[in-house]
């Protein structure tokens, strides 16, 4: 059998403590190992958070609407009412019937 001080692991040596002091001494390294999960979860938690945010199209894009001031909007509003009417009069010209000069 290999002499446990060869592997790089720990060797628990149980005459210099009493079975309460080493029973604590695993109860800390359990806590800190439940900490450290707890940290990780929490950080990949808000990772995910931040990428399904990220990833939320139609969010952003009504997000940026309402970031949008009412005065563009009215302008936007007068140049569609514009092109619209433009639109109308070429149709009306193009389908009006044409004189022929004598």
């Amino acid at each position: 059998m290999a002499d446990p001080q060869e592997d790089d692991r720990p060797v628990v040596d149980g005459t210099r403590a009493t079975p309460e002091e080493l029973r604590a001494e695993v109860e800390r390294l359990t806590d800190e190992r439940r900490q450290e999960a707890d940290e990780l979860r929490e950080d990949i938690g808000a990772t995910v958070h931040e990428l399904a945010e990220r990833l939320d199209v139609p969010s952003r894009a009504k997000a940026r609407l309402r970031s949008v001031p009412p005065v563009a909007w009215a302008g936007a509003a007068g140049a569609a009412a514009l092109v619209t009417g433009l639109v109308m009069l070429l149709k009306a010209r193009r389908n009006a019937p044409t004189r022929r000069r004598r």
